[in-house]
Formats: structure tokens, sequence, C-alpha cells
């Protein structure tokens, strides 16, 4: 009894040893096999297609404040802020942007008459008001896109731009000027590919040009 107790437990520290040997010599295998299936990310990246949903950003003009992207995220990552009303665009211009031109004697007697001031064409009512923009907290996003796809005015400007991780989770919510610019991918200017099968390597990868900065 006590020899086939010794015996298994000789067996079983061999067959122990035999799996770390060949997990380890699985291992060194693939690391000095140049076709590797891992990418060497962020040198090289995937090539993704033009409709990925990635991160997106807000284009200010275009808001209308409406609230339809808060209402339709299934996450409840969207809040619609209140913002200070934007500075009124006068289209008069100012003295210093009007050329003199030489007067007739016609016009220089209806300049002699009182003139009315010039009225700026700019609704006090909306000038007024706070602006409503939204802001995303990328914590909660799941990138559904329903905000994008509900925006009436295309408010939101799309990007296939993916690979973002944060270290704080105060970064996962960007302020208002944060919220209009897409972040910048850890991959930018890496080389692209695109996964190949191939019946002896399982997968493949081919170069398909480098990253356009996004």
């Amino acid at each position: 009894m006590t020899e086939e107790k010794t015996s298994t437990k000789k067996e079983g520290a061999l067959s122990e040893v035999k799996g770390h040997l060949e997990a380890l010599t699985t291992g060194f295998k693939y690391f000095i096999d140049p076709h590797r299936m891992t990418l060497d990310y962020p040198a090289e990246a995937m090539e993704l297609p033009k409709n990925y949903r990635g991160f997106f950003k807000l284009v200010d003009d275009k808001c209308i404040g409406c609230s339809l992207c808060e209402m339709v995220c299934p996450s409840n990552a969207i809040t619609m802020l209140q913002l200070p009303p934007a500075a009124p665009k006068s289209s008069v211009p100012s003295a210093s942007q009007v050329e003199p031109q030489p007067q007739t004697q016609p016009q220089a007697q209806a300049q002699a008459q009182p003139q009315a001031k010039p009225q700026v064409a700019v609704a006090q009512s909306q000038s007024q008001r706070p602006r409503k923009r939204p802001l995303v907290d990328w914590g909660l996003c799941i990138f559904c896109y329903f905000c994008v796809d509900v925006c009436p005015t295309e408010a939101f400007e799309t990007s296939n731009v993916h690979d973002i991780s944060y270290f704080e989770e105060s970064e996962y919510r960007p302020t208002f000027d944060g919220f209009l610019r897409v972040p910048a991918s850890p991959s930018r200017g890496a080389k692209r590919v695109v996964a190949k099968t191939d019946p002896n390597k399982g997968i493949r990868y081919e170069e398909v040009g480098r990253g356009d900065g996004k």
C-alpha cells in the first residue's frame, strides 16, 4: 500500500514537471517565431472599418440643446449642462473696418439729416438664455451611438478611436472643453494591419498602411 502511494506521488510530480516543460517549450517557440498571432501594440494595430463606433465629440455650434441625446441614452451616460449664454456675434462692421468713400452732393445732404441708429439682428431673448449642452461619462457609455443617430442637427462627430485607458475614475468624465475634441489614440501613427486566415498559421496579418493620426 505504501509503495503504491509512493509510486502515485512520483507519477504526479513527473506529470507536473512534464507539463511545465511543455508550457515553457511552447512559449519559447512562439517567442522566437516571427509569425506569432499577437500584435506588437501600440506599434501595430488593427485596421478598423469606417463605421466603427469609437469615441466621439460635440460640435458646439451645431448643438441646439434639445436634450434628445440625454433622453435616448440607455446607460444614462449623458448629462445636460447649463452653460452661460454665448456672446452675440454682431454682423455690423466697426468704424475702423469701413473705408471712407468719396461723397457726392446728394449723399452729403442726406447725411446732414438725422439718421436712425442701425439695428443689430440679434434675438435678445435667445442670447440671454443659458445654453444646454450634453456631456458624456465614458465610464458609463456603451458606444451604442443612439445619441449620434437621434441628433437632429448631427452635432456629434464620430471617430474609430477606441483604445483609450484611464488610471483615475475622474478621468472618465471629461470637462465640457474636453468633450469638444476626440481623445488621441495610443496607437496613433502605428502600422495598420488586417487579419487573414492562414491554413498553416491560423491567422496572419497584412499591412495596409499607417494610422491617420487620429
